[in-house]
């Protein structure tokens, strides 16, 4: 059964590929069966390199997930508390008495976005007060719990407050948390540990000229400020180094296969990491959002409830500059899957961003059939 899948799997790997995606790598898991994992296209146009199971991709926003599970984690030992202010580990955070640990990652912390008009210098150093601050300078801050807002402000501070609460990096937390219960090995966190660089996939990022007036993001503008460092292009261009990962820290910095993507979900959701009522404070308090270009419907905290095969699934999207990922979890059958790509783009309403939704579709329904 699993050669079947496999195989149907990989045809549809190759049918994405086809379509003008450099290279994905995919991989399903059933009720903490083994993982069926695909590949197909290049991790390296220039040197010709197919990618193989093994190779890392930048998984962008399906970060927080990971780093929200850490939370729940160090919940549930006693570390912290959820509910308690913000303020407590982040003294001068403005409203910080009134935002939630919580809050920090269920988008409702009403905190400023720092992410479209992050600075794009490759080799930069960002410290996440860095980002932080940058984050106030150029966006007005909103009033807690009014309405649910993709924040990656709050992912920042949430890997601030693990750091403060623990003493160790979020790095460490992650993997002492998260990953190493798990048996995670193919996954870390970029920003703050040593990774296998030559197993990285390289990232292609599609920037073409605009047609007519700067469009809003809803309409399918720029997602990220590239003016001086990528020029336009019709053509893929190479954006492995365009973001640094310091620049993403808690809010998308790690690499990983789609193989502990996927184990990872298998592993969160079977009850490995916490029991069912700290799951619950992750998948069940919900409230509805609507982003341009993705599938996210409701938001917990680092779970969104997402559509995929006429299904409602739990996971993530992530998007950095090249790449683009998913991640989903169907309760019902307990089948987890996960979808890596390196061809990205900055609209989030092309294909190169969100074609992979439909090969998502198509990835789910043959893990369900």
């Amino acid at each position: 059964m699993s050669g079947d899948l496999q195989a149907r799997l990989q045809g549809i790997l190759d049918a994405f590929v086809a379509k003008g995606i450099v290279g994905a790598s995919a991989a399903v898991v059933a009720r903490g069966g083994d993982p069926v994992t695909a590949t197909a296209g290049l991790a390296d146009r220039e040197r010709g390199i197919p990618v193989s199971p093994a190779h890392l991709f930048k998984n962008g926003s399906c970060t927080k997930t990971f780093v929200a599970a850490t939370l729940m984690r160090l919940a549930r030992a006693g570390t912290l508390r959820l509910d308690e202010p913000a303020a407590r580990w982040l003294p001068n955070l403005p409203k910080g008495d009134r935002i939630r640990v919580r809050d920090l990652v269920n988008h409702r912390s009403g905190l400023p976005e720092f992410e479209f008009d992050m600075p794009m210098t490759p080799g930069r150093s960002w410290t996440p007060r860095e980002i932080v601050d940058l984050a106030f300078r150029v966006r007005p801050q909103d009033e807690p719990h009014r309405v649910a807002s993709y924040s990656n402000t709050g992912y920042v501070l949430a890997g601030m407050v693990i750091e403060a609460a623990t003493g160790d990096s979020l790095a460490g937390q992650v993997r002492r948390e998260v990953l190493r219960p798990l048996g995670l090995d193919d996954s870390f966190c970029a920003a703050g540990e040593p990774f296998p660089q030559d197993r990285l996939a390289r990232g292609y990022y599609h920037r073409p000229p605009p047609a007519g007036p700067a469009l809003s993001l809803a309409q399918g503008g720029e997602m990220w400020a590239l003016d001086g460092i990528l020029p336009y292009s019709d053509t893929l261009q190479d954006s492995t180094a365009l973001f640094p990962f310091t620049g993403a820290y808690a809010a998308g910095d790690m690499v990983s296969t789609a193989r502990d993507m996927a184990l990872f979900l298998d592993g969160l959701f079977g009850g490995r990491l916490f029991e069912a009522e700290w799951l619950a404070q992750m998948a069940d308090d919900r409230w509805p959002v609507g982003f341009p270009g993705t599938r996210m419907r409701e938001t917990g905290a680092g779970l969104f409830l997402s559509s995929y095969a006429g299904r409602q699934t739990f996971g993530h999207q992530g998007s950095i500059p090249g790449y683009v990922s998913v991640m989903q979890h169907h309760r019902d059958s307990g089948t987890s899957a996960a979808l890596l790509t390196n061809t990205g783009s900055g609209n989030r309403l092309s294909f190169q961003a969100s074609g992979l939704h439909e090969a998502f579709d198509q990835l789910l329904e043959a893990a369900l059939a």
